[in-house]
């Protein structure tokens, strides 16, 4: 897992980004002017090759990024939501139509809905995301008990109050529904950074919380 987010995310995503800037870069002095546009780029040149190999570049950009980023993290959510009846392979299967069922084409047709879209995911994420690196490495101390993670019995160390996390649930909820307000009722510019927003504060309520249930047990 470790070898393969290593070379599908930060290298590949180095590589191609730093190629997408040299390219870009180029075009001024042989077009003369700025292209941003890769598809654009490779539609202005001449040679049959140069654009068979642009069009393998985005195929290999895409699935390479894709596939680590955006398809292997949704298919082990929904297989965590009910290991026993929910493979890896169901899990893959659910994304798969799921991203097809939404029309992302269709999303990023408009740049209004685009934005709120992507704003609104990020305000739910993002809470997520705050909750676990608060309770990963603030709470727990990078400290995990492997074993816990796999009982259902109440004496485990992550069953919490009935299997779930009240703290963890409320601090989500908090981060989102204070992130999604500023999607809903701030500026443009203000809801492109829910997702930062959302974890900041799921980050700090669930850390917050958790430190006075620790303190005092009987709370939370």
């Amino acid at each position: 897992m470790r070898r393969g987010n290593l070379l599908g995310l930060p290298l590949n995503f180095l590589v191609f980004a730093l190629l997408v800037v040299i390219t870009a870069a180029a075009t001024q002095p042989v077009f003369g002017e700025l292209i941003t546009d890769p598809v654009e780029t490779v539609a202005r040149l001449d040679n049959t090759y140069a654009v068979v190999l642009g069009a393998l570049t985005f195929m290999i950009a895409t699935i390479g990024i894709n596939i680590v980023a955006n398809f292997v993290s949704p298919a082990f959510d929904f297989s965590n939501v009910s290991p026993q009846k929910i493979s890896w392979r169901a899990g893959g299967m659910i994304a798969a139509v799921g991203s097809v069922l939404i029309t992302p084409w269709n999303l990023y047709s408009s740049p209004d809905v685009i934005h709120y879209t992507l704003d609104t995911l990020g305000a739910f994420i993002g809470p997520l995301y705050g909750v676990l690196i608060a309770d990963y490495y603030l709470i727990k101390g990078r400290r995990i008990v492997v074993d816990d993670l796999y009982t259902l019995r109440p004496d485990g160390s992550y069953h919490f109050h009935r299997g779930h996390n009240p703290i963890a649930i409320g601090a989500t909820a908090v981060g989102a529904a204070l992130a999604m307000a500023v999607v809903l009722l701030g500026s443009a510019g203000a809801a492109a950074f829910s997702w930062f927003i959302g974890a900041g504060i799921a980050f700090a309520v669930h850390w917050v919380l958790s430190r006075r249930r620790a303190v005092d047990p009987t709370k939370g």
